[in-house]
């Protein structure tokens, strides 16, 4: 799991942690309408997390105000003074992803059918076609009659 969110620092929503210039792992949220953000992140010594947003869901942040645009900015300078007179260390016991994937034979029991790049993906089946309706049609000599009470 570290490994899995040290990437998201290196490649992904919570590239900026980078600047703590030693080993982080963390994770950005952000809610679809935009009233949450957070980052929760953490070091082998210490970690915090913070949530940006307003109790009343009908109050937004604003557009494009992700974790990684407002939770993260106030958790690195958090990080910053409380790791600024701590050692910078690595965290023990994790197998960078990389090198669990060159090391890790992965069996599924259950075959691949997606199609390949060099095939066409399979046509959808077209629902059998229902019989033909029949229409019933009644001559009668003219209007009907009235109904008993």
């Amino acid at each position: 799991m570290t490994a899995m969110l040290e990437e998201v620092i290196r490649f992904g929503t919570g590239i900026q942690a980078r600047a703590l210039g030693r080993p982080t792992a963390g994770k950005t949220g952000t809610t679809q309408d935009y009233t949450d953000a957070w980052f929760i992140g953490f070091t082998p010594q210490i970690t915090s997390g913070v949530w940006v947003g307003f109790d009343d869901k009908q109050i937004s942040l604003g557009k494009k105000e992700t974790g990684a645009r407002a939770a993260l900015p106030i958790w690195l300078e958090f990080m910053q003074s409380a790791l600024a007179k701590m050692p910078a260390l690595d965290f023990a016991n994790v197998v960078p992803l990389e090198q669990e994937a060159r090391d890790h034979h992965i069996s599924v029991d259950t075959p691949d059918t997606a199609p390949t790049e060099d095939e066409p993906a399979p046509r959808e089946k077209r629902p059998p076609e229902l019989p033909p309706t029949k229409t019933l049609t009644i001559n009668s000599p003219g209007p009907a009659p009235p109904s008993p009470r």
